[in-house]
Order: structure tokens, then C-alpha cells, then sequence
């Protein structure tokens, strides 16, 4: 049997409450994980058995994503703040860390057609966890970690207007850290986790997901050309960077790392170039977009 595999979303009005558009596009996606799991424990009784008993509690669901950045309009759910400006093309949008708890919530549609096609709904989807990372010609990958609050099989499938834009890459990445632009990094990775709490149980699921204390990290892989990262580290300075990935002069994403503290390890090899991997601690984190989206 053959399927065709895909994954949309749609942003949810009423938490948990499946949208009436659940079209939304990814693009790019390479895996998708619905992480529904059974929550059980074995328990002795006094019922003249010797085996243990397996009780169920309930269900968790936790969804997890990877794709390749087409459409950056999802990453904003992570962030859960999103200032749109803008009354004609190109239009801008500033990804921001939301101070309250309650970050927006979409519902998650895996679709799987083939004979006696269906999916899988999940609803309450709230980000976790998101990643994303670059490497030496490749493209812009994303990984995202949801909590949701519940999971069902439906048959009703939407159809998507599939994105056309080509994916952000890698060669046309420029970086700046402390202000000087950095021809020579390689690779590199930046991640925000939202260390998502679960409310307890009713029924099968979780009522609710709220984010707690947001942490940022990031890594930079580059060539050793002068000692002015090791410098920063040394001096316990800190300073910003810059990475933008561009798909045109007015059509691209900026990941912005406030604030960084870094830790260097640059080992001394006998073969080969030497290389410096940087170990980033930023107090702040957001993502400027430019494109011809009006609102995100």
C-alpha cells in the first residue's frame, strides 16, 4: 500500500478546539513523530495472581516535527509574540519571546492517504522545544517539540495550497557577532526551550500545557583565523549575534541572539584546519522576518 504523507496546521481560537482551517502549509518536512504514548504503571493485587497487573492512566501526546524552512510563519508559536508591520510588500515580522505563560496553540493535521486514507488529528499542540540548525551546504533545518492535549483518527482531510518558495540556505547566510560580520562559520544551531508544564489528567489526556521558564542556548562551529572569540570569552563579555539567511534583498529570516556569554574550545590537532567551537549563552532571543506575507 502506498501513502502520501503530509502535515498541516491551523491556529486554534479556543484552546485545544480544532480550528476550521487546518490547511496551513509547512513545506519541507522530513519526519513527524505523533509521540502518543500510554501512561501506565504494574501493580501486585491480592487477586490470586502472581503476574502484575498493567493499569493505563491515560495517553500523552507529544508531537515532534523536523522540516526545512519554507514558510517561517509556524517558529512564531515558539516565540508566542509576533509584531506584523507593514501596509504593502515587503512586510515585517518581529518574533519575540511572550511573557505570559499561555503561548498560542494550533492544532496539527498528519495526513496519511492512500486506500482507506486518513490522519490523525492533534489538538492543544503548544511548542516545547525548537531547534534550528545549519551545516555546510545545506539548508535551514527547524525541529520542533510539541506537548498537546489530545490525539484523534479522522478521514476528513484538508487540501493545502502548497508554498512555492524555495527553502532559506545555508550559502546565502551572513554572521555577525559582536558587531564584525564572520565569513568563515560552518555551522551552527540555536535553540529556545520553553520547558512546558503539564496540568494533571482528566479522563485520558492533559487539560492543559502552560510554558515555564524559557532557556536559550546556541553553537557556532568556525575556523580559527585570530583570537578575538577567545577574547570575548576570556574578558566575560557580552555582546550580540547575528545570522541571517536570505532568500533576496527583501525576503529573509534573522535569528537574533542578545547578550551572549561564550565558552571557546579550539583543541591544537596535527592534521588538519584548526577550528573553534563556540558555546553560546544569550539573555534574549527573537527572529526578524522579512517577506510578502501581511500577517503572521
Amino acid at each position: 500500500m502506498v501513502f502520501r504523507k503530509l502535515v498541516t496546521y491551523g491556529e486554534e481560537t479556543s484552546y485545544g478546539q480544532t480550528p476550521a482551517d487546518v490547511s496551513r502549509w509547512i513545506g519541507g518536512v522530513t519526519s513527524f513523530n505523533g509521540g502518543v504514548e500510554p501512561v501506565s504503571e504494574e501493580v501486585p493485587t491480592l487477586s490470586g495472581a502472581r503476574v502484575f497487573q498493567t493499569l493505563v492512566h491515560g495517553l500523552d501526546v507529544s508531537p515532534s516535527i523536523e522540516f526545512y524552512v519554507q514558510n517561517p510563519r509556524i517558529i512564531k508559536y515558539a516565540f508566542g509574540k509576533a509584531t506584523n508591520t507593514g501596509s504593502s510588500p515587503p512586510y515585517t515580522h518581529l518574533l519575540e519571546i511572550k511573557e505570559d505563560y499561555e503561548l498560542p496553540s494550533i492544532t496539527l493535521v498528519e495526513h496519511r492517504l492512500g486506500v482507506g486514507g486518513h490522519g490523525y488529528v492533534y489538538n492543544g499542540c503548544r511548542v516545547d522545544k525548537l531547534s534550528l540548525s545549519w551545516e555546510e551546504d545545506s539548508f535551514l533545518k527547524a525541529s520542533m517539540d510539541f506537548k498537546a492535549t489530545r490525539v484523534a483518527k479522522t478521514t476528513t482531510l484538508p487540501t493545502p495550497e502548497e508554498e512555492t518558495k524555495g527553502f532559506y540556505s545555508s550559502s546565502s547566510k551572513t554572521v555577525e557577532i559582536n558587531g564584525v560580520e564572520i565569513g568563515y562559520v560552518v555551522s551552527g544551531s540555536v535553540t529556545l526551550s520553553n520547558n512546558t508544564v503539564a496540568f494533571p489528567r482528566q479522563g485520558d489526556f492533559h487539560q492543559k500545557h502552560v510554558a515555564g521558564n524559557a532557556q536559550l542556548e546556541a553553537e557556532l562551529e568556525l575556523y580559527y583565523l585570530d583570537s578575538s572569540i577567545v577574547d570575548l570569552m576570556i574578558g566575560k563579555t557580552r555582546f550580540d549575534v547575528k545570522v541571517r539567511f536570505s532568500r533576496g534583498s527583501d525576503d529573509y529570516l534573522e535569528v537574533r541572539l542578545d547578550g551572549c556569554v561564550c565558552g571557546v574550545e579550539s583543541v591544537l590537532e596535527a592534521e588538519g584546519e584548526m577550528m573553534q567551537t563556540v558555546s553560546l549563552k544569550p539573555s534574549n532571543m527573537s527572529i526578524l522576518v522579512v517577506d510578502d506575507v501581511e500577517a503572521y
